[in-house]
């Protein structure tokens, strides 16, 4: 539905369950995706969550990340927490295929993300929370054009220590 240089966002389909049911069940997958408790996937769960994510939603936008030559769905992206009194977001990417990450996708997914968000959802800002340990994600983001806004301390436990999350912030160039 909405094509950039390397991939398109478009809506999930049935075909894509079996592939996001991998993705939520690969630990380095996760690792850096979620802090929640990272706990096996069954079938019904992905496919109530992907139940979640259909144009009818409110609060959370995603979509599934798709290459344009290939047409391979390789990961998922979109928005949660949409607080529409004051116009803001946080966006959050995944790309699942490890083959797949590195190579600018996510960076292509991410400015497609913002468009959409300035261009037709109409918020002013967006912002992105990141594990400290996810270097990738921090350089695509500001890459992007997204800046640290702040840093909360200890806040994610993995792997037998506390994490620092790093918040960053991207604002609409206008402010009405």
């Amino acid at each position: 539905m909405y094509e950039g240089k390397l991939v398109r966002l478009r809506a999930f389909d049935n075909a894509d369950l079996m592939k996001c049911l991998s993705y939520s069940n690969d630990y380095e997958v996760m690792r850096t995706a979620s802090g929640a408790v990272l706990y096996p996937s069954t079938v019904d769960d992905e496919a109530r969550e992907m139940g979640k994510s259909t144009s009818y939603t409110s609060g959370e936008y995603q979509f599934a990340i798709e290459t344009l030559q290939e047409n391979r769905f390789i990961g998922k992206c979109g928005f949660t927490r949409v607080n529409w009194k004051n116009r803001l977001a946080e966006l959050a990417i995944l790309i699942g295929e490890k083959g797949f990450r590195g190579r600018g996708y996510g960076e292509d997914a991410v400015r497609l993300l913002i468009r959409f968000a300035f261009e037709e959802m109409n918020l002013r800002k967006l912002k992105a929370l990141v594990f400290d340990f996810n270097a990738p994600a921090l350089r695509c983001y500001e890459k992007c054009g997204f800046q640290r806004e702040a840093v909360l301390q200890k806040e994610m436990y993995r792997e037998g220590r506390y994490h620092d999350v790093i918040v960053l912030s991207l604002f609409r160039d206008t402010e009405d």
